[in-house]
């Protein structure tokens, strides 16, 4: 019994250990993440896990996911221009 439970203990061991590995080399970016300004631009800050947590501009496709992204190099930096079709890092 003592034996059962021992190794039981070792392989929760060495799964909660490879889960915490894995998720350390995990990638993430704004593609594909909802949005709700449809065919526009908008500004994101804060997504854990890309830019160091820095803003990145991205634009918003027509069924509500961004399409597509850059980064900034700066926080609370991003800007929309008025008429939603821009944005500037500054």
């Amino acid at each position: 019994m003592k034996f059962v439970s021992l190794t039981t203990m070792i392989l929760s061991a060495a799964v909660m250990a490879s889960v915490a590995i894995a998720s350390e080399n995990l990638k993430l970016d704004p593609m594909n993440l909802p949005c709700d300004n449809l065919d526009e631009v908008g500004c994101g800050t804060g997504l854990k896990g890309y830019n160091n947590g820095d803003d990145f501009g991205y634009g918003c496709g027509p069924t509500g996911k961004i399409i597509e992204y850059a980064p900034c190099d700066c926080k609370n930096c991003c800007v929309v221009e008025d008429d939603a079709s821009n944005f500037s890092c500054g």
